[in-house]
């Protein structure tokens, strides 16, 4: 059991390290700031991820 929780606590970290670099790399970008909050507010609105980059125009 240990195991498990083990994996998807590594899991879940690694997700949010993605995440991370992911963020970091449009808010580094030409009008980043501005992407970035689209993509919140996109993710928040129950937009789907495949859609983000129509609905932000990345």
């Amino acid at each position: 059991m240990k195991k498990k929780n083990d994996h998807f606590r590594g899991l879940l970290i690694l997700g949010s390290v993605l995440v991370v670099l992911v963020l970091a790399g449009f808010a580094l970008s030409d009008g980043g700031g501005r992407k970035v909050g689209c993509i919140g507010r996109a993710i928040a609105s129950g937009i789907s991820f495949s859609n983000i980059h129509a609905v932000c125009g990345l």
